[in-house]
């Protein structure tokens, strides 16, 4: 346990769940992107990304929650998952020094690299990164599908056994895909994603317990693709979900959908990230 002024610090791991979702949230308070997290959906957040609940940090204003620190790891790879700081232990400073430490304890891991993204509209978060040695690595875009466009006359989409449809994930994924879109994310069943596919070779995962249903995962078997699949697969969920806005979170490689999300009228959100690296090695 480690204090700074007024904050606490406390490891991730001596830290319920309900206490750590009610950090992040308030963390985020008045951010750029409203942030409101269950303690059920934070441990799920954790297990899909690999948040290290011991590298990980919960800041306390007194006793009540107030920010967040999540390291995830892979490998030699570690990521930024969420750096938030509430309203009550801003201008402090906190955010300089807690990334400073993150660094240094990588260094310590031995790990190879540190990522994060930022919100492009964030300039003060992104200059902090770039006064810690971090550098644009890529943009990450995301995608929607308006609630009021024509929907083709084609079947639903039929649902698939979830496992299946991860290994199909993993199968078909491109190389170098961000963090939050690797198949590594769907290895493990949990609610509330739900699977799609067409036969064996197009697959989606998706959540469409609120009203805008967000996609996880889309992918087309690379030997099967300019066959339209991909449209089929994503006209067959807009006729499952007609009247609801079919997305994509900021977090899919600048680029490597474009070209198909234009071709079946989806449009590229406005909000963009940028994927920032710091070399350790």
């Amino acid at each position: 346990m480690q204090r700074t002024e007024a904050v606490t610090r406390r490891s991730l791991a001596e830290t319920t769940m309900e206490d750590a979702a009610a950090a992040f949230t308030e963390g985020f308070r008045g951010y750029v992107v409203k942030f409101t997290i269950s303690p059920e959906a934070f441990s799920l957040r954790m297990a899909r990304e690999d948040v290290d609940p011991e590298a990980s940090e919960v800041f306390f204003d007194g006793d009540k929650p107030a920010g967040t620190l999540l390291i995830a790891r892979r490998g030699k790879r570690s990521r930024v998952s969420a750096l938030g700081i509430g309203p009550t232990i801003r201008g402090q400073g906190l955010g300089t020094r807690v990334m400073t430490d993150a660094i240094a304890a990588a260094r310590a891991r031995g790990d190879a690299e540190l990522i994060l993204e930022v919100i492009d509209s964030n300039i003060r978060a992104r200059d902090l990164y770039r006064s810690l040695g971090f550098e644009l690595s890529r943009k990450q875009v995301g995608f929607s599908r308006s609630r009021t466009r024509p929907v083709p006359e084609v079947p639903p989409a039929a649902e698939c056994e979830y496992m299946e449809a991860a290994a199909m994930l993993s199968r078909f994924a491109d190389a170098n895909p961000t963090w939050q879109t690797d198949p590594d994310c769907f290895r493990h069943p949990g609610s509330p994603l739900i699977s799609f596919s067409i036969g064996t070779k197009a697959v989606a995962l998706l959540d469409d317990t609120k009203d805008d249903v967000r996609i996880y995962g889309f992918a087309v078997d690379p030997a099967e693709r300019r066959k339209g699949l991909g449209r089929a697969l994503a006209d067959s969920l807009a006729a499952r979900y007609l009247g609801r806005r079919l997305y994509t979170a900021e977090n899919i490689a600048g680029g490597l959908l474009d070209p198909f999300m234009r071709r079946i009228g989806w449009r590229r959100s406005r909000l963009t990230q940028s994927e920032m690296v710091l070399r350790l090695d």
